[in-house]
């Protein structure tokens, strides 16, 4: 697992070009008054503006060429619509195992503008356990802030997905920000272990999910940086067996499968009172984002459960010196449920991509859950790729987090720790690469994903 996942580390980081830092700003000399002695006097701290004024793109730092961005130049296959380079696909999951493929990245500009409106990224790639998957990924910018996703999936055995979303911070020309997402979604990924924070390793269960439907997001400004958040959603879902043959859930838990694999009707709405004044809604390099919600599920309107849950969140990504070359990113989750019991799928889950990245997606679970995550996220070089201005990034991280079954049964003890270190290609304006190297007390785990962690 770490060969692997080493190989994938150096893979991304040999696909941006050569790192080399920016020069740093010399201090001013501030000469004596009457009655002082000589000293270096700071700056005072740079406001936002600055801040961002400082990240923004300049075409004329980037001119220099190196050996890799040549490199690059001699696999580049040149379009009249923009230049595609064809990235190998080299992952390992403890779920799924190894995969491996061929991921071309088709940049498309704006012929007036020269600046990137799009991003196309097809791929192949080959698992043991889903056979061979062909997928598609169309992500499309119509500015700095809007942002659209198309993605469609088919595995020979079991994983598909279609779906849709899009995301505006200003809905027809006003502060309300709206993000919309269609699909269908089928994964034979994640595994059920059993209910708690004691639960075995030992008791995986691999099973597949199906999820079908829809979710609206409305922010509404209150004052400023504050806003009231809807959310609505619609899904159907259930379970079968999944693509892994170490063991099911219909086999390990007969009756949380007989459960589980009925078709059922969520229907939901949440309300959260949301606090956001970070500079960016995927790409944050300052600010802080806080938020108190409650969800509800009513038989009334269409769901097959009445249940509610609460969840408390905080993030937070603090500038060392205000340069914004290291930024400390910290996450805070409390989420639990009250009402109806539910099948395991719909309760909270702690795992690789739930907040625990050492584990296996729905590691833990439970009616509800705590997460800390914590990480540095230093920026290395900022850089052209592929034909546009991307950054390097590596992050140390941190993942603490637990389930229970209610508050009071909440025990420090419990906790599961999980460091491990990112390596992360940030191709603005909107989309980031991550590759994450993380281990603990679950083992070691590799994971390639798009979009930060939080």
């Amino acid at each position: 697992m770490f060969k692997k996942a080493f190989t994938t580390l150096i893979v991304l980081l040999l696909a941006a070009p050569c790192l080399y830092a920016q020069p740093h700003k010399k201090r001013k000399l501030i000469k004596p008054g009457p009655k002082a002695k000589e000293e270096i006097v700071k700056r005072e701290p740079k406001t936002r503006e600055e801040i961002l004024t400082q990240l923004e793109t300049s075409t004329a730092v980037y001119r220099r060429e190196n050996i890799i961005a040549r490199a690059l130049d001699k696999v580049t296959i040149n379009t009249p619509n923009g230049p595609i380079i064809p990235f190998p696909i080299i992952d390992s999951s403890k779920d799924l195992g190894p995969s491996f493929g061929i991921m071309p990245i088709l940049a498309v500009k704006d012929r007036r503008t020269k600046t990137i409106r799009s991003v196309i990224v097809p791929s192949v790639n080959y698992n043991e356990n889903l056979g061979i998957t062909p997928t598609y990924r169309h992500y499309i910018f119509p500015d700095e802030k809007r942002y659209f996703i198309l993605r469609a999936s088919r595995s020979q055995r079991v994983e598909r997905e279609l779906m849709f979303y899009y995301y505006t911070p200003q809905f027809r020309g006003s502060d309300v920000r709206v993000s919309l997402e269609a699909k269908h979604w089928v994964t034979g990924k994640p595994s059920f272990y059993g209910f708690g924070p004691g639960s075995s390793s030992e008791a995986k269960a691999n099973y597949a999910l199906s999820i079908t439907g829809e979710e609206l997001t409305a922010d509404f400004p209150i004052i400023k940086n504050v806003f009231f958040n809807f959310d609505h959603s619609y899904y159907a879902k259930k379970i079968s067996d999944g693509p892994v043959h170490n063991g099911q859930v219909s086999e390990k838990f007969p009756a949380v499968y007989d459960d589980a694999s009925e078709l059922r009707a969520f229907h939901t709405n949440r309300f959260s009172i949301v606090y956001d004044d970070t500079d960016h809604p995927f790409l944050p390099k300052i600010g802080s984002y806080a938020s108190a919600s409650a969800l509800y599920s009513n038989k009334k309107l269409g769901s097959d459960f009445e249940y509610r849950t609460y969840a408390f969140q905080l993030k937070n990504y603090y500038n060392y010196k205000e340069e914004g070359h290291f930024v400390t990113a910290v996450h805070y989750l409390l989420q639990f449920q009250k009402g109806d019991p539910l099948p395991f799928y719909a309760q909270p889950q702690l795992g690789e991509s739930t907040g625990l990245r050492m584990a296996g997606d729905g590691r833990f679970t439970d009616r509800g859950k705590f997460v800390f995550n914590i990480e540095e996220r230093i920026t290395l070089s900022r850089s052209p790729f592929m034909k546009f201005i991307s950054e390097t990034e590596i992050a140390p991280f941190l993942d603490v987090g637990t389930v229970f079954s209610k508050p009071s049964a909440f025990r420090a003890r419990k906790l599961k720790y999980g460091p491990g270190i990112s390596a992360r290609l940030v191709i603005r304006p909107q989309l980031v690469v991550t590759v994450d190297f993380a281990f603990g007390s679950e083992g070691t785990n590799a994971i390639i994903k798009v979009g930060y962690p939080f």
